[in-house]
C-alpha cells in the first residue's frame, strides 16, 4: 500500500470514504485544512471522511537506499532522471497551451481595433452628412468630430466633379436664404376659398383607351402646358390654352411611370420620362412631333420609377427598382453619379430633390424613407415607420417639412430639423394614396389617391374632398397661388378644382 500524495508506504493510513484512495494520515489533514479537496479527485472532503487502517503487522518505513554502491547510485540518477523528463514533458504542455491561449487573445485585439476603425469611420461620415444637412436645414449642427487618431481611416472624398459641387452650393446658397422668411402674399388663396374648391373643368379622354389611365404628371413654369404619361406607353404634352395634344410621344415598350419638365421659363421646355421598360428619355422641342428624343439613357436594371429636377435646372435624377438613383446632365444625358443602396435590395419606389438642392429624398418598396446627402451620396438619415411600400413624398416649398405616404391610409410630415416624426394625419380606412402635394406656401397639402383630398397643411384639418374621379388619382400640382388645383388619374382625366 502506498500513499497517493507521498508514493511511499504510510505508517498511519487513512482511506477516503468518497474516492476510496489511500493517504498518509498527517499528509492528507494538512491538505484538507489547506483546501477541503480530495486531491486525487477534487471532490469535498472533511477529517470526518477518512477512515483509518488498521494492518497488521504494522507498517514500517522502509530503510532508506544506500548510495554506497554503484547499482543503488545509479538507480537513483535514473529515478531522478526521470521525474525531471516527465516534469519538462508537463511544462511544455503547459507552454504550447499558454502560446495558443496568447495568439487568440492577439487575434482578438487585432480583430477589435478594425472594427472600431470602421465604425469610427463610419461615425465621421454620418456627422458630416448630418452636419450638411442641418447646416441647410437652418438647425445646429453638432459639435464637430474630434480629429481621428492613426487607427481611423480616410473617408472617401465626393464622386462628384468639382463643378456640379460648385453648382450644387452656388444653387443652395441662392435659394435657401430667402425661401425661410418667405411669406403667403395677400392674394394667396385662404382656407376659407379652398372649402369652396369644386371641379370647375376636366380634360377628357387622355392616351388611349386600349391601356386606359394616366399614371403622372407634370406642369410647366406657365401653367398651359401640360405633360403626362400612361400605361399605354405614351407621353403627352396637352396645351390647356388651345385645347389640344401639341406632342404624342412613343418610344417606350411599357408603361410610363414617371414625367417632369425640366423647369426652365421658356416657351417649350424640355420633358423627361421614365417607364417600366428600364429607360429614361430627355424629349427635346423640335421635329415633326413637336418633340423628339434628346437622349434615350439606359438608367436602370429594373423598373425606372421616378424622376426629380435638381432646382439648379441643370441637373436631374432618377430611381429605380433596382435600389439606385442616378444623377445626370440635362445637356449630355450622360449619368454624373450612380448611387446604389447598400441597405436594401427591395427598390426606390419615388424621389425627389430638397427645394435647395442638397438632399434627395428617396422612398423604398420596404417602407423606409432615406435622405441622401447628394455632394457626399451618404445617407443622412432613414425614416421608417410606414407600412409597405412608400407611394409618395414631397417636400415642402421652405424646406423644413417632408410629406410622406405609404400602403397605409397615413400622411406623416417629419421635420427635418429635428429629424423626427412631428405629425401624422389619418384618411378614411382602406383610403388609396398615390400622391402628394404641398402648395408654394407650404399652407396646403393635397392628397391624391382613392379621391381628392386637401389637408391644412399645419394641423391636417380637412378643407375639401372631391371624388369625382372614376378610378384612382396618380398626379397633383398647385397653381402658383393656391388659386387652383390639378389632378390626373387612371380614369384619362385631367380635372380642375377652384373656386368660383
Amino acid at each position: 500500500m502506498f500513499c497517493a500524495i507521498s508514493g511511499e508506504a504510510p505508517e498511519h493510513p487513512v482511506v477516503s470514504v468518497k474516492s476510496g484512495t489511500l493517504f498518509e494520515k498527517r499528509l492528507i489533514e494538512k491538505y484538507i485544512a489547506d483546501h477541503g479537496k480530495d486531491p486525487v479527485t477534487g471532490e469535498e472532503l472533511t477529517a470526518e471522511d477518512l477512515l483509518e487502517v488498521k494492518a497488521h503487522p504494522e507498517i514500517v518505513r522502509p530503510r532508506p537506499p544506500k548510495l554506497s554502491s554503484v547499482p543503488s547510485l545509479l538507480s537513483a540518477l535514473q529515478n531522478e532522471w526521470d521525474s525531471v523528463m516527465l516534469e519538462a514533458f508537463t511544462l511544455k504542455q503547459q507552454y504550447q497551451q499558454v502560446r495558443q491561449e496568447l495568439s487568440h487573445a492577439l487575434y482578438q485585439n487585432d480583430a477589435a481595433t478594425r472594427v472600431i476603425a470602421r465604425l469610427k469611420k463610419e461615425r465621421d461620415s454620418a456627422r458630416e452628412a448630418l452636419a450638411n444637412v442641418q447646416e441647410h436645414l437652418g438647425a445646429a449642427a453638432p459639435a464637430a468630430a474630434p480629429e481621428a487618431t492613426s487607427e481611423s481611416m480616410e473617408v472617401d472624398s465626393s464622386g462628384l466633379p468639382a463643378e456640379v459641387v460648385a453648382k450644387i452650393n452656388e444653387t443652395s446658397e441662392s435659394l435657401s436664404q430667402g425661401r425661410r422668411k418667405r411669406k403667403p402674399p395677400a392674394e394667396h388663396t385662404s382656407a376659407d376659398e379652398i372649402k369652396t374648391f369644386q371641379q370647375t373643368s376636366t380634360i377628357p379622354s387622355m392616351h388611349t383607351s386600349r391601356s386606359p389611365g394616366i399614371t403622372c404628371v407634370d406642369v410647366d413654369h406657365s401653367g398651359q402646358l401640360i405633360l403626362t404619361g400612361g400605361n399605354d406607353k405614351h407621353v403627352q404634352i396637352y396645351n390647356k390654352a388651345e385645347e389640344k395634344n401639341v406632342a404624342d410621344l412613343t418610344g417606350h415598350t411599357k408603361k410610363v411611370n414617371a414625367v417632369k419638365f425640366r423647369g426652365q421659363e421658356v416657351e417649350h421646355d424640355i420633358a423627361l420620362s421614365a417607364g417600366a421598360d428600364k429607360h429614361v428619355r430627355i424629349w427635346v422641342p423640335g421635329g415633326s412631333k413637336g418633340y423628339h428624343v434628346g437622349h434615350n439613357i439606359a438608367a436602370h436594371s429594373g423598373e425606372a420609377t421616378g424622376l426629380a429636377v435638381h432646382p439648379s435646372k441643370d441637373y436631374f435624377a432618377s430611381s429605380g427598382l433596382d435600389s439606385k438613383w442616378s444623377l445626370y446632365d440635362f445637356e449630355t444625358g450622360k449619368s454624373i453619379v450612380d448611387t446604389v443602396d447598400p441597405e436594401t435590395d427591395a427598390g426606390y419606389t419615388s424621389i425627389e430633390f430638397h427645394p435647395d438642392g442638397m438632399i434627395l429624398g428617396a422612398g423604398t418598396a420596404d417602407s423606409t424613407v432615406r435622405i441622401w446627402d447628394v455632394k457626399a451620396q451618404r445617407v443622412a438619415a432613414t425614416f421608417g415607420e410606414h407600412t409597405g411600400k412608400i407611394n409618395a413624398l414631397a417636400f415642402s416649398e421652405n424646406g423644413y417639412i417632408l410629406a410622406t405616404a405609404s400602403e397605409d391610409n397615413l400622411v406623416k410630415l417629419w421635420d427635418l430639423r429635428k429629424l423626427s416624426n412631428t405629425k401624422t394625419f389619418t384618411l378614411e380606412e382602406g383610403y388609396k394614396i398615390n400622391a402628394l402635394s404641398f402648395d408654394n406656401y407650404a399652407q396646403y397639402l393635397a392628397v391624391g389617391g382613392t379621391g381628392v383630398t386637401i389637408l391644412k397643411a399645419k394641423d391636417g384639418s380637412p378643407l375639401a374632398s372631391f371624388s369625382d374621379n372614376a378610378a384612382d388619382i396618380t398626379g397633383l400640382k398647385w397653381a402658383p397661388l393656391a388659386q387652383s388645383l390639378l389632378a390626373a388619374g387612371l380614369d384619362r382625366t385631367v380635372r380642375y378644382y377652384s373656386a368660383n
